[in-house]
């Protein structure tokens, strides 16, 4: 789990000084920039197609902060502030493209860790597992179809703001996290002039994993009480304000095998409904297989959504599809060349776009169902 890794990394890094008097600070992050091109075609809205447009993309580039102080008794303090920032434009920001990243204070010992703040929750983690694109990010990525339903974000491949998690100690491998994430809204429907106002919104998770040596099988249970999430019919569209009486479930299962010949086999199964008045479910799963050979790596990857499914019965036309094929190559332990082509299709009541970095730029493409989504890059990549 990648939560789990960033405090594994930060306990190993203050455990190389002999003495623990104060706290040990590790600066690291990333730049990633690629040059792509996209393009949408095929929808049955006129005027909303967007032509090839050349365009810099920014791929997760950041800069974080982590240190661990030894509490005494295998009692350490330790803390994460991470911020992204936009490569190709220099801008530094705290919107949901820059800014909000793994930020948070924690204990850790024997017993476990307990860490509160804005935090990588395990569902997104078994997402950023099974991904071979670098780092999960940049256009092309699974979370494009098993993280959406309907077109909207279930929130299962974000970060999760107000959040306070337990993570059990690793036995064997087998480890354990329990995360509540606190809503902070709760109105009263008497005060208000709509009914939708009577809201307490609020999440929790829980997962299990095993990982250890080529195997890591994970399992994860995710529940949003009232969250920023509405819909319409099978046909979703995002709203501004939690809706009283809405509600969202996610089961997530992710493995990951790597062969002695050094290849990769990816799955991950996604099964996601939001009820409210009456409901929509869907099930999505994706599939990959990467080859490394010296400092090359080539790879694939599949995903598909079904049809979704109301209370009035299966909708027709709602299948969303989606591959990418990656290449990298490792000019140093540090900075890597790599390369993508990507092609999302919708069927005809679909209008699922790219999780990141989605084409959206010439043409009003947000009503635009049955639209195909298209891209190829080549980037660089340096980790510090």
């Amino acid at each position: 789990m990648l939560l789990k890794k960033i405090i594994a990394l930060a306990v190993a890094a203050a455990a190389s000084s002999a003495a623990f008097a104060q706290s040990n600070v590790t600066v690291y992050g990333a730049v990633d920039l690629g040059q792509a091109f996209v393009k949408s075609s095929g929808s049955s809205v006129a005027n909303t197609e967007q032509g090839t447009v050349g365009r810099l993309d920014n791929n997760s580039s950041h800069i974080g902060f982590k240190g661990v102080e030894d509490l005494g008794n295998g009692l350490k303090a330790l803390f994460t502030y991470e911020v992204g920032f936009a490569a190709d434009t220099g801008v530094i920001g705290t919107t949901n493209t820059y800014g909000t990243r793994d930020a948070y204070i924690g204990l850790t010992g024997g017993f476990g860790t307990v860490v509160a703040g804005n935090l990588t929750h395990p569902l997104r983690a078994f997402g950023a597992k099974v991904e071979l694109t670098p780092a999960a990010a940049g256009f092309g990525t699974m979370a494009s179809v098993t993280g959406t339903i309907a077109g909207l974000h279930t929130g299962a491949d974000n970060r999760a703001n107000n959040a306070v998690a337990y993570v059990s100690p690793s036995f064997g491998g087998f480890s354990g996290t329990v995360a509540y994430i606190n809503g902070e809204q709760k109105t009263n429907a008497a005060a208000s002039a709509t009914a939708d106002a009577n809201v307490n919104t609020r999440a929790y998770q829980v997962a299990a994993q095993y990982d250890n040596g080529p195997l890591f099988v994970g399992a994860g249970y995710h529940k949003a009480k009232e969250p920023q999430l509405g819909y319409n019919s099978f046909q979703a569209t995002p709203v501004t304000a939690a809706a009283d009486g809405v509600d969202a479930r996610v089961i997530r299962l992710a493995a990951v095998y790597t062969l002695p010949t050094a290849t990769k086999l990816t799955a991950l199964y996604d099964n996601t409904k939001v009820s409210g008045d009456g409901f929509i479910k869907r099930n999505a799963f994706s599939l990959g297989v990467a080859q490394s050979f010296g400092k090359n790596t080539v790879g694939v990857e599949y995903a598909q959504s079904g049809k979704i499914k109301t209370d009035a019965g299966t909708a027709d036309q709602t299948k969303v599809s989606m591959w990418t094929a990656v290449y990298s190559y490792e000019l140093s332990k540090r900075t890597m060349l790599h390369a993508r082509y990507s092609r999302l299709a919708n069927q005809d009541e679909m209008n699922t776009n790219f999780y990141l970095n989605p084409v959206n730029q010439g043409a009003a493409t947000v009503d635009a169902a049955g639209a195909n989504y298209t891209g190829y890059m080549v980037g660089l990549r340096h980790s510090f």
